[in-house]
């Protein structure tokens, strides 16, 4: 399953909820206000480190927020091709705001 994440956790529990119910072979991809997260000096970094899953960010979102090269290298960074393409390997999807 991918599960979709739109609301940083200063916002809103979304991701604190998303990963209670992350199973095996699920992949995230961090969206708008979400990809702060990723700022490997964030306190809420340490709730996605060592989860087990594959967690993307998105490229654009990134960069709208200023945050190019401040995210962890441990997570990958996609494009919307990229979004297109992990749409399609999962059957179902799941939405965090």
């Amino acid at each position: 399953m991918l599960h979709t994440v739109t609301r940083s956790p200063f916002q809103s529990h979304s991701l604190a909820q998303c990963l209670q119910f992350i199973c095996p072979g699920d992949e995230i991809l961090l969206l708008e206000d979400a990809v702060i997260v990723a700022v490997s000096k964030n306190i809420y970094f340490d709730l996605i480190k060592n989860i087990g899953v594959k967690i993307y960010l998105l490229e654009a979102d990134i960069i709208a927020r200023g945050l190019q090269g401040k995210c962890d290298k441990c997570l990958d960074v996609i494009d919307y091709k990229g979004f297109v393409l992990l749409t399609e390997q999962h059957a179902q999807h799941m939405k965090w705001a």
